[in-house]
């Protein structure tokens, strides 16, 4: 059965119709619509036309049938079946604001359409939901919202929960990530790389991590976007027998004094051994510039010397 909702409204400006006296009563409630210009502004309701009302979306598929089948089988569309879920965070109108103006006016611009929205705006909707993911002050200051990126971006909110794609992404994650940062896909080309799947048909073995492994791409803040504060204890998520404790630590393991694991390694691939910044003693030498001539031509821990180079409980030259 399909309901058939009636409502009557009159177009104009706020100002016109606040001068239309008895005439505008007659032609039942006026509301300001703003043509073809997306409006919202954030703590208002949440519509594009200012009390607009809720039709659910059951309205929304009826014109719209080419999303249901996908829509219906999302994470989102289970709010559709939440008793304790507000009217204004349920379906279709969850994220387009209430469609009883657009249902009448047949306008783009009567709603919230996502592609003729400002990034912020788009990413604001979303956040009203996801809380829990950043909050809009966080997100502000993100490197990805400062470049224009949007939620709908990388996240495609129609797609079913049996995607073959997690997290709603438009692509396997890598790809997604490469799209924009080409650079970083070319390092995880070289020699040694971490195990990161940069094509769909190239499988990186059990081993694999993603991208989001290491970088907090809704939150991280800093160079890199990364998902803890020091690089090191990012790098001992997986590495804990680089960790110690010990009783002498390699200084330049240290942020602050060097770049913590960075001092040595490049996090996403190196055309040197162990994801080196250089090639055998040469990364010794660039900070101990003194043992240039120290029994040259072989590498500082591998010739039986300081082979404990992360940290040693024994000895202050990393002796084994």
């Amino acid at each position: 059965m399909v309901v058939v909702v009636l409502w009557c409204i009159r177009i104009g400006s706020p100002a016109q119709d606040s001068n239309e006296g008895d005439e505008g009563d007659a032609l039942g409630p006026s509301l300001p619509w703003y043509a073809e210009s997306p409006h919202w502004v954030v703590g208002q309701e949440f519509s594009a036309v200012q009390g607009a009302p809720f039709i659910g979306s059951t309205e929304c598929l009826y014109c719209h049938p080419d999303r249901k089948a996908g829509y219906l089988k999302t994470a989102h569309a289970r709010t559709l079946i939440a008793d304790d879920t507000a009217l204004e965070q349920q379906g279709c109108e969850a994220c387009h604001g209430a469609g009883g103006a657009h249902a009448v006016l047949r306008s783009r611009g009567a709603i919230f359409a996502f592609d003729w929205q400002e990034p912020m705006y788009t990413s604001t909707i979303c956040l009203r939901c996801h809380t829990w993911l950043t909050t809009r002050e966080e997100w502000r200051h993100v490197p990805h919202a400062r470049g224009g990126l949007k939620c709908t971006t990388c996240h495609d909110p129609h797609v079913p929960a049996d995607h073959e794609q997690r997290f709603m992404l438009r692509q396997n994650e890598e790809q997604l990530c490469l799209s924009c940062h080409d650079a970083v896909g070319h390092e995880f080309s070289r020699f040694s790389s971490h195990p990161v799947q940069i094509e769909a048909s190239l499988s990186p073995g059990p081993r694999a991590i993603h991208c989001t492994d290491c970088h907090d791409v809704h939150s991280g803040q800093g160079r890199g976007m990364l998902a803890e504060a020091r690089v090191q204890d990012l790098c001992l998520r997986c590495h804990m027998e680089k960790g110690g404790p010990f009783r002498f630590v390699h200084m330049a393991t240290e942020e602050g004094i060097g770049e913590g694991c960075l001092t040595c390694h490049k996090p996403h691939g190196s055309d040197s051994p162990w994801l080196g910044v250089a090639d055998g003693r040469d990364m010794c030498i660039t900070c101990h510039t003194d043992r240039e001539q120290h029994n040259p031509g072989v590498t500082c821990w591998t010739a039986g010397c300081h082979s404990m180079i992360h940290g040693s409980n024994a000895s202050p030259l990393f002796f084994k």
